[in-house]
Parts: structure tokens; C-alpha cells; sequence
């Protein structure tokens, strides 16, 4: 037996409320999943720290409810699209071509789906979860999570008792036919800005001191190169079973990163080093006037455990720090893990699943201010030639309709397994 409406559906449905962020209103995407949860005779709860930035929370009592508990969560919210950029409407949710296209088909409103068809399955079938799963769809993951999961956890974290693991964004997806990464850290992130001084004047003359060539130099000197090689266990872990043979040594870990992993190899190398880009800049208001200022803004990404060699690095290029989110990490060896593996092989017989540190950042910070494990798992099958990273977004992102019938069933026998 399956749930009323296929997941492609949903997803497609989901993608149609526009609720990009910044400027987000979650309101009417979060009162169709509170819908669709009520109508399975779940007891959604609406949660807003301002109006119309609403986060959904809704536990799903299990067959044990001594069994610790599993948090499933997902972001509501989309990053912009530039429609004129595109080749759909990127809030049309149209299906075609085997894909569901749309701003959020990947980021991530294609987990969202997922996780409604499973409820809606396991309901269909007349079971109930193993054991209490406390499902959590959230605003505002996309500028930082704190009117979502940030509001929750500090000011509703009795909505959470009892879980010891929380699943979400972005893993389970395979890297080769049979091998699927599970993401069990989060590098952490910090925003800088160099501003350079100067002396203005008119553009006609012979500069006395530009700004802006200081700057360029500033930044040249702060992004030249890379970041030396912070390899941690998770991915020595991941070159070994993409390898077949144990690889221990960072640069071999690079090496099969970088070259086993087709279109993953970006992310997955971005997760064996701190990076550091430019990302903004700007000086001058007008075409003959020297400026007395120019400023750069940086977006760096640190692997756990190697913040401080971040910091060193910037503030030598006297960098001032603007912004700063931690780390998240997860022991990859546990029940959680396995029982994930296992329901990926449960789906495709055959396959391991090996751990990862995601070059990204999640809501996953949030949570494990609540002593949960965290894990990106968002599983999906994913087909040759498909560029998953591209879609992040990304213009035309776009995600498979048999990945997300995959992924569905992959949830379902989590939570009933």
C-alpha cells in the first residue's frame, strides 16, 4: 500500500509557495504540511517568534515510546531565483523530463516531501514509527536559522525531549552506483571584511593614495593559494570504501576526493580543508572621484577542530570578523549511523554508506546545542551524469522523481525499522 499522493506531488506543491528568504514568508508552505499531518491524524503545532515566519513541529508517537527519539527536520525556506536566468518558472514545481524542477527541488523542499510521503505511507500501512519520531519543518535556515530552528531551541526545547539523533540536510545520496555519503559534520562559518583607507580625489589626477589597489592587493594575499589540508577521520573513512583500500595519508585523501568522485568532487574536497572567498566588495560612487575607502567581504568555512588556523590566516591580513557560526560534528561510529546504512542497503542491497564532513553549514548547529547526534540524511539514488552540487542553489535546480520516490521509501523503513 502507498499514501495518497505521490511524492513528486508533494514536492511539486511545495515548491509553488514562494517562500524565499530573505524577505521569506513560510506562513502558507507550513499550513500545507500542517494540513497534510492533521489529515493523518497527526497534532501539528504552529510556532512563529514573528508573524508569517513559521516553523511546524508535530511528534509521531512510536510502538516504544522508552526507545530514545528521532528528530527529522527540514527548512521551509528557499534562497532567491532569478527567473529571467531560468528555463522554468522557478516556482512552477513543474514535473517533466523525469525531474521536478524549481527553486528548493534539492534545498530542500524535495526532504520535505520525502519525509510527508513516508508519514503518509507508514499511516497508509497501518503501522507506527518504532519509536517516537518528532518530525520539525522550519523557517529560516537559508540567513541562519534564528527565527526557525534557532527560536525553537531556545525557547520550545521541551518540543524535543527525548530525541538522541536528528537527521536533515544534506546526505544519504550516492557518490558512485553502490557507495552513499552520510554527512556527520558541518564545517563551520565565519564572515570577514578588510577595509582599506585612502585619500579621495579627483579621478583626473595622479592618485595620491587609492584605496582600491591596496584592497586588491589585500585580497590577492588573502586568497592566493590554498588552505593547507585539515583531513579528518570522516573522510579518510570516505576515500577508503571510494578507494576499496584503506587510504590514511591527506594528500591520497585528496587525491580520491578529487578524482573518483565525478561533479561531488568540489564539495567533497571542500570538506578536507578550510576555504577562504571573496564574495563582496565595493568602493567609489562615481566615475571621476578616487574613494577614501574600499572594503572586501569574505565567506570562510573551517573543518572542526581548525578554526583557529582560520582565524590566524585572516586577521594577519588584518581581516575583522563580522559573523560566526560553529562546527557541527557526529561520531560516525554508533546505532545511528548503522541503522542508516541499513536502511539505505534495505533499498539497494548491496550498498555501504560511509561518512563525510559537508563543505556547507545546517540547522544542525541548532540542535546540537541540545546534545543531539546530528546527520545529513536526505537520502536519494541519484542517476549517472547528474551534477547534485550544481543544484544548490543553482539555476534550473531540478531533482530526480525516482530519487525522491527512492529517498521516501528509504525514510519510511527508518522510522518503522
Amino acid at each position: 500500500m502507498t499514501g495518497r499522493k505521490p511524492v513528486e506531488e508533494i514536492c511539486s506543491d511545495l515548491i509553488r509557495f514562494d517562500t524565499t528568504n530573505p524577505g521569506s514568508n513560510e506562513r502558507p508552505a507550513a499550513e500545507y504540511v500542517a494540513a497534510f499531518l492533521a489529515d493523518l491524524g497527526l497534532e501539528p503545532a504552529v510556532y512563529e517568534q514573528i508573524p508569517g515566519r513559521t516553523n511546524i513541529v508535530a511528534r509521531w508517537p512510536g510502538r516504544d515510546p522508552e526507545l530514545p527519539a528521532l528528530l527529522v527536520q527540514g527548512h521551509l525556506d528557499t534562497v532567491p531565483a532569478d527567473a529571467a536566468a531560468w528555463s522554468v518558472d522557478p516556482h512552477s514545481g513543474e514535473i517533466a523530463d523525469g525531474y521536478v524542477w524549481g527553486r528548493g527541488a534539492v534545498d530542500m523542499k524535495n526532504a520535505v516531501a520525502m519525509t510527508l510521503s513516508a508519514v503518509d505511507t507508514t499511516v497508509a500501512n497501518g503501522q507506527q514509527p518504532e519509536r517516537d519520531v518528532v518530525l520539525a519543518f522550519l523557517a529560516d535556515e537559508e540567513t541562519g536559522g534564528e527565527h526557525g530552528a534557532g527560536y525553537l531551541v531556545r525557547h520550545h526545547p521541551e518540543l524535543f525531549e527525548g530525541c538522541q539523533a536528528a537527521i536533515g540536510e544534506v546526505g544519504g545520496f550516492n557518490v558512485t552506483p553502490s557507495v552513499f555519503a552520510i554527512s556527520v559534520a558541518d564545517k563551520g562559518l565565519r564572515w570577514y571584511e578588510v577595509r582599506e583607507q585612502g585619500i579621495a580625489g579627483h579621478g583626473s589626477m595622479v592618485a595620491e593614495d587609492n584605496p582600491i589597489p591596496k584592497l586588491a592587493a589585500t585580497v590577492d594575499r588573502l586568497i592566493a593559494g590554498e588552505q593547507p589540508l585539515a583531513v579528518t577521520e570522516p573522510m579518510r573513512a570516505l576515500a577508503t570504501s571510494l578507494a576499496g583500500r584503506p587510504v590514511t595519508a591527506a594528500e591520497d585523501v585528496l587525491d580520491v576526493l578529487e578524482t573518483r568522485t565525478g561533479p561531488f568532487a568540489r564539495m567533497l574536497a571542500a570538506g578536507a580543508r578550510n576555504t577562504v572567498n571573496v564574495t563582496m566588495t565595493g568602493a567609489g560612487y562615481k566615475e571621476n572621484v578616487i574613494p577614501g575607502e574600499a572594503w572586501a567581504r569574505f565567506d570562510c568555512r573551517y573543518v572542526p577542530g581548525f578554526e583557529d588556523d582560520l582565524h590566524e590566516h585572516m586577521t594577519a591580513g588584518e581581516a575583522t570578523l563580522l559573523r560566526r557560526s560553529p562546527a557541527a560534528w557526529t561520531d560516525h561510529d554508533g546505532e545511528w549511523f548503522t541503522r542508516m546504512t541499513e536502511a539505505l542497503a534495505h533499498e539497494l542491497p548491496g550498498s555501504t554508506a560511509a561518512p563525510y564532513v559537508f563543505s556547507g553549514g545546517t540547522d544542525n548547529k541548532w540542535f546540537q546545542r541540545l546534545g543531539m547526534q546530528t546527520f545529513g540524511f536526505t537520502p536519494m539514488l541519484l542517476p549517472p551524469g547528474y551534477d547534485y552540487p550544481a543544484m544548490f542553489h543553482g539555476v534550473d535546480e531540478r531533482c530526480p522523481v525516482d530519487a525522491l520516490q527512492f529517498g521516501a521509501r528509504v525514510l519510511a523503513g527508518l522510522m518503522s525499522r
